[in-house]
């Protein structure tokens, strides 16, 4: 079997999983990943866009570019693997993919944090981003200290994180925790959640 064949039989199985279309950790890190990539080593979004894999543009590049660090997100790449990314190898590009879904945890970590405190023009159409981002009536009614170790769990949470687990939607999630742990909700309940 040639070599371009076994590329062209894994890269069917990855397009299931849209990076364009994130629902899981792992999809959303090879958003994040792959739109960073691009930038580094424009020549791979040719490589992508053979297999269906659209770069991104637009928002989802303001999006990106606004979280902290997400420049440093391709420092753990090879030496010799970058040459073959500059060069826009096909089998470089996938093994990138492969990877970065596996860092899945580590990456949604800080997107979690910077995602939350984003301007939601940024996020709220952005798929993956919008579930993780924050309502900014959360953000302004919760009490600071209790928001912040709660997001401190989110993180701590999604550096663990299996890739293939669905994205939480974070709203309900902090409304959960809140209302579990404090019987409180931050819309209606007593201020002992609030600022």
């Amino acid at each position: 079997m040639s070599d371009m064949k076994l590329i062209m039989e894994n890269w069917s199985g990855f397009l299931k999983e849209d990076v364009n279309e994130p629902k899981t950790w792992g999809e959303l890190a090879q958003n994040i990943m792959l739109a960073q990539a691009t930038n580094k080593w424009p020549r791979i979004g040719k490589a992508l866009a053979k297999f269906g894999v659209k770069a991104m543009t637009g928002k989802v590049k303001l999006a990106v570019d606004a979280i902290k660090g997400v420049e440093d997100i391709l420092d753990w790449v090879p030496d010799e693997m970058q040459n073959k990314l500059e060069q826009g190898a096909e089998d470089a590009t996938q093994w990138l993919a492969d990877q970065t879904k596996a860092r899945a945890g580590k990456i949604g970590a800080f997107i979690v944090d910077d995602v939350m405190g984003m301007d939601d023009s940024l996020t709220t159409n952005l798929p993956g981003f919008d579930k993780l981002n924050l309502e900014d009536e959360y953000e302004n009614l919760v009490d600071k200290e209790k928001l912040r170790k709660w997001a401190r769990s989110i993180m701590a949470y999604a550096q663990s994180a299996n890739p293939d687990e669905p994205l939480p939607d974070l709203n309900q999630k902090l409304e959960k925790d809140l209302q579990s742990t404090l019987g409180a909700h931050p819309d209606v309940d007593s201020p002992d959640i609030r600022k």
